[in-house]
């Protein structure tokens, strides 16, 4: 196989959060999927291809540390008949149909349309939780098919549960077991265990979890916790002082690990997660949706918080700004909130590059355009109307960054140029995307 070395040049690089967040007129030299120079000179040697991208600005292409992409054809749902009281009506009403009436076809529609949306964002890392109870096995392989189409990184898992009866249980986490044999040499995919929350699987299917993980290296959990106080109440109710005391009770938690949510979490849990040195991800739209709270940000800042949307949407930048002002909502005059760019850029980065690099010996480098990570981009058709400067880069990336990107590279190659998908027909996702909801729609409504 010929690897091609390619020049991106007349680029305006913005490295948020970085002791290189501004390299101006930049040229990038990139051999294979990875960067090998920025600079402000050309650099010697030939190219295979030389981009001229014509004074845009480029930012490191975006991670989600939280998806569901099977919510993909959620948009624009039928809202349930009665309006849910809690978030477990809200569970049982809305998302508990939904993820068991998905089958096989609709299943791929759901990747295919959210990967679309993820990809013209500029994102082009996601770290997934699966659920498709009515179709379980290969579903985290079609995960990883699809996602490879499109060129992204994936972070797989399956939700286990025990809500929908042993066979499905012991389905999911076979499902689980398979990926993480299946993917675990994989650069561009790392499988992960996936459970729901705490209060959705007893004492012995935790056990038999943990006992099934024995001989298996770099896994880690990917786990809803503490979302809701019924969580911190349920785990109370089984002898434990928290969700997070309980799933240390059985050896769940490690450095690999993915806390998901963490609302209602106490003083002693925060120093479980530094323990075993887990990974804390906070989704500020979605908790706003399902009025289940808003993370304290003293759990925020002593965590290094990640940033994931929840299924929400796709859009990171979006996600960041809609967090800021929805705590920002809730402080006083005066008081500092948390810097939610450095969610985005640094913790997101850190979180990806541990988990990918985790199953293949260090290898990848994920979230800044700068010499040994991978060529990741979103670049934006954008003509500031203030100046860009280092100070600056806050108020141009949150107030004046409102469009999508105008060309999109994953691994060193294009996969969106001038706004148009190079390698998939988005019209085909779309059509199958609408006609695959209606199916799904009617199944539970």
């Amino acid at each position: 196989m010929c690897v091609k070395k390619i020049l991106l040049k007349n680029l305006h690089i913005i490295n948020p959060c970085s002791d290189h967040a501004l390299v101006e007129n930049a040229y990038v030299a990139i051999y294979g999927d990875t960067i090998e120079s920025v600079s402000s000179g050309e650099p010697a040697g030939e190219f295979d291809a030389v981009h001229d991208l014509c004074g845009k600005i480029a930012l490191p292409g975006m991670i989600n540390a939280h998806h569901h992409l099977y919510s993909a054809l959620a948009v624009g749902m039928p809202l349930p008949k009665n309006n849910p009281r809690n978030f477990n009506e809200i569970l049982e009403q809305v998302w508990w149909k939904m993820d068991l009436a998905l089958d096989r076809e609709s299943t791929q529609a759901c990747f295919e349309a959210g990967l679309v949306e993820s990809l013209k964002a500029g994102t082009t890392t996601i770290i997934d939780h699966h659920c498709s109870p009515s179709y379980i096995e290969g579903s985290l392989s079609l995960l990883a098919e699809t996602s490879e189409n499109f060129g992204l990184n994936i972070s797989t898992a399956f939700e286990i549960s025990d809500r929908n009866g042993q066979e499905k249980f012991e389905a999911s986490l076979q499902e689980n077991i398979d990926a993480l044999s299946k993917f675990s040499g994989n650069q561009h995919v790392h499988p992960m265990l996936g459970l729901h929350a705490s209060f959705t699987l007893s004492d012995l299917s935790l056990r038999k979890i943990r006992d099934s993980l024995g001989k298996l290296k770099s896994w880690g959990i990917h786990s809803h916790v503490s979302e809701d106080k019924a969580d911190e109440t349920d785990a109370l109710k089984k002898g434990f002082n928290s969700v997070l005391e309980r799933l240390e009770e059985f050896d769940l938690l490690n450095e690999n690990g993915l806390i998901i949510h963490g609302l209602h979490i106490k003083d002693s849990d925060l120093e479980l997660i530094q323990k075993h040195d887990s990974k804390f991800v906070h989704n500020p739209s979605s908790n706003a949706n399902n009025r289940v709270g808003i993370t304290p940000n003293q759990n925020l800042l002593k965590l290094k918080s990640g940033l994931g949307t929840d299924g929400m949407q796709s859009n990171m930048l979006r996600e960041a700004k809609e967090g800021m002002l929805i705590r920002s909502s809730h402080l006083e005059g005066g008081k500092d909130s948390v810097d939610y760019m450095e969610l985005l850029f640094k913790n997101n980065a850190e979180i990806a590059s541990n988990l990918f690099s985790g199953s293949i010996g260090g290898s990848i480098k994920l979230g800044y355009i700068l010499p040994a990570y991978q060529a990741d981009l979103a670049i934006f058709d954008y003509l500031p109307r203030t100046p860009i400067s280092e100070s600056t880069i806050f108020g141009n990336i949150f107030f004046g960054l409102n469009s999508l990107p105008s060309d999109v590279m994953t691994r060193g190659e294009f996969r969106i140029r001038d706004y148009q998908l190079l390698e998939v027909s988005e019209e085909e996702i779309k059509a199958n995307a609408i006609e695959q909801s209606k199916n799904l729609w009617s199944k539970f409504n």
